[in-house]
Parts: C-alpha cells; sequence; structure tokens
C-alpha cells in the first residue's frame, strides 16, 4: 500500500496534568486522538482512565477513539512472548488482526489530517507506539511524527537512525569474514535489539539533543 499524503502523529500522555496534555496537543494541530493503550486505565493519573479522557478531549473540540485492543502490546499467548513475558513485536505486526487494524488506521488518517496515536509513555524510545504501530506505518509510507515537547517533535525516520546509531550498525568492525548489513538489515537488526531491551528492562531514553 502507498499513502504518501497520509500522516500522523503519536504522543505519550505521562503524568502531566489534563490541561497541559490538551494545550500540547492543540499546539501540535490535534484534533483526534487514537488510544492504543491495551487497558485504557491509569492508578497514578486516573485523568486519563478512558471515559475522563474521552469527556475532556471532546469538550475541547478533539475526538477520541480507542484501539488498544487491536493495537496495544499486551497479550496471554505465549507464542507472542518473551519468556519474561513482555511482547515479541515482530510476531505481533503479523497477526491479521493487527494488520486490519492498520489498515483500519490509515483510513481513519485520510478524515483526520491531525491524528495523533496515545500511549501512557512520555518517550516513543520506550513504547510500543514507536515500536510497533509506527514501524508499521512507516512500512505502509505514513509519515509519522513523535511529539516530545510543546516546541519539538521527531520524525519516525529520525528516531529509527538514533536507533541504529545507539546499537552501533552503521559503524560496526567487520570480521574477515562478515559482510555489511544492507541499510534494510541494520534497521531489522536495530528493532530486534530495541525490541529485546525493553523485554528486559533497558530503557534507555531518547534525548532531542
Amino acid at each position: 500500500m502507498n499513502h504518501p499524503s497520509v500522516s500522523c502523529k503519536t504522543v505519550g500522555h505521562s503524568n502531566r496534568k489534563m490541561a497541559d496534555f490538551i494545550r500540547l496537543v492543540k499546539l501540535h494541530a490535534v484534533d483526534c486522538i487514537v488510544d492504543v493503550r491495551s487497558t485504557p486505565y491509569s492508578r497514578r493519573n486516573p485523568q486519563f482512565n478512558r471515559e475522563t479522557l474521552k469527556t475532556d478531549l471532546e469538550l475541547n473540540s478533539i475526538s477520541y477513539v480507542h484501539m488498544g485492543n487491536r493495537l496495544g502490546a499486551r497479550y496471554n499467548n505465549p507464542e507472542l512472548l518473551f519468556p519474561d513475558g513482555t511482547a515479541d513485536f515482530s510476531k505481533i505486526a503479523q497477526l491479521p488482526q493487527f494488520q486490519e487494524a492498520i489498515r483500519i488506521l490509515i483510513d481513519m488518517m485520510r478524515h483526520h489530517a491531525g491524528m495523533a496515536l496515545m500511549c501512557a509513555e512520555k518517550d516513543p524510545f520506550t513504547c510500543h507506539r514507536f515500536m510497533l504501530i509506527s514501524r508499521e506505518l512507516a512500512e505502509n509510507t505514513v509519515h509519522v511524527e513523535h511529539i516530545i515537547s510543546e516546541s519539538v517533535t521527531i520524525r519516525h525516520d529520525e528516531l529509527e537512525r538514533h536507533m541504529i546509531e545507539k546499537y552501533g550498525l552503521n559503524n560496526r568492525q567487520l570480521s574477515l569474514f562478515e559482510t555489511r548489513m544492507t541499510p534494510r538489515e541494520m534497521l531489522e537488526e536495530a528493532y530486534r535489539l530495541r525490541n529485546h531491551d525493553l523485554a528486559f528492562g533497558k530503557k534507555h531514553i531518547f534525548r532531542q539533543t
């Protein structure tokens, strides 16, 4: 599928106050929030519980859709998990229901130029919205930008380059019998390593420089 004119943003609600969150997304021209949390509730931040969030967003002319049942990262099937119970994104991305949800999401983008995918993690680099959903959208030539702050966003491809550099795949010393990886192979290996790090609690934080 090719969707050269389709785009979206992503955002993490973190522990922000609701007024601050609404101001943040409005500054980035967001008019539709797609909630991709498997469980759209938070003990620590109840202002982002599904019903409360939906009401507050709609009072500020921002529509709300929950798609975490198909785009979330929590699964019970052991075939989709690492030994510690963390999701294996490469396997989840192949599920028919996930692929169907991606098609629905892309179709929704045609009607909402200001759509943003929302999860809990403030940093996209530690979140499945980058590792799983945005990766699949980018594969379908959707332009994705991750909201970092009121004044900063980062393009998905820029965050991918950061990930490749983090794992040293673009300047790795080769042995005598190794061949250099193609850009595609480097990206796939970077995603594999990142997923492994998240599975075992190594949450390197992205910082804009």
